[in-house]
């Protein structure tokens, strides 16, 4: 039989050569929310869940060489962040309000300060940058 080459899968881990991204979502809502990333076509991780007029504070990485951002696990690797959302617990996903990145090389992602607020029950959840209209 002959023999294959495997591909190895390198994981960077650490946070050196990264910039700290606060992440800061004030819950302005009477229901509970909960923030996800998706890392991966088919698997998101939660980043946690803010309680009615409470706050959620995480972190997250940038690597201003490249624009990219990363959520990191307990191992410290290094997991990609694709798409941000914050939604209603339970239903994060259906009722999702998008959080944009800037992702711009030569540049750490800005950190990021949310308040969301509800636009009616059967309307998704509304997060916005403070400061923003």
């Amino acid at each position: 039989m002959p023999a294959f080459a495997e591909e190895a899968v390198v994981v960077e881990r650490g946070v050196e050569g990264l910039a700290a991204v606060p992440f800061q979502v004030a819950n302005r809502t009477d229901r509970s929310i909960s923030c996800s990333a998706a890392i991966a076509h088919w698997y998101s991780a939660d980043i946690g869940v803010a309680e009615p007029g409470g706050r959620l504070e995480a972190g997250l990485w940038s690597k201003p060489a490249t624009g990219e951002v990363f959520l990191l696990n307990d191992r410290q690797d290094r997991m990609p962040v694709q798409r941000l959302w914050c939604g209603y617990a339970g239903a994060d996903v259906s009722t999702r309000s998008e959080i944009g990145l800037v992702r711009r090389a030569g540049s750490a992602e800005p950190a990021l300060d949310l308040v969301c607020l509800s636009a009616g029950r059967a309307q998704p959840l509304d997060c916005r940058r403070r400061g923003s209209d």
